[in-house]
């Protein structure tokens, strides 16, 4: 039987990077483009998988749709840095895609009591999605050129 609209979570693997890479939306790629200025987005992704105590794919009729993990500041850590980058195609998928979001930050929360970044103010869609996961904005900062990247935390309850 034909699968329509299949959708799979899995482990990253390192030729994820690449196929994202080619398929960012427009504003993950000037984030990217912004706090990494002249590297490449998939060598960049390879170092967030590498960086990163576990990194999950997205995949959408095989294809990688949005790939996210967390980095431990150390092994004892009560703080994870968390990330995720998304294709087009996850536009396809917004019910799945927020489900899965929700169920991957509750699961880190479970091991770290704090999960940060930074995003960048101009991506307001991925504002309004912190917002919508339960993520807060302190009003902390990091200036780049060309723009400002707001700090963002998830907390344990």
């Amino acid at each position: 039987m034909e699968q329509h609209h299949a959708v799979l979570l899995r482990p990253a693997q390192p030729a994820d990077c690449a196929a994202l890479a080619a398929a960012l939306r427009p504003a993950d790629r000037a984030e990217l483009a912004a706090s990494h200025p002249g590297q490449c987005p998939a060598d960049l992704l390879l170092d967030f998988i590498h960086r990163s105590c576990c990194a999950f794919t997205l995949l959408y009729n095989g294809q990688p749709a949005a790939l996210f993990g967390l980095a431990a500041e150390n092994l004892l850590g009560s703080r994870a840095c968390v990330w995720l980058l998304t294709a087009r195609a996850v536009e396809r998928i917004p019910k799945t895609f927020l489900r899965v979001a929700r169920r991957f930050i509750a699961a880190a929360l479970n091991q770290y009591p704090e999960l940060y970044n930074f995003t960048d103010e101009r991506y307001t869609a991925a504002l309004r999605f912190v917002c919508r996961l339960g993520g807060t904005f302190d009003g902390t900062f990091r200036q780049t050129e060309p723009a400002r990247f707001l700090r963002f935390t998830f907390r344990r309850k």
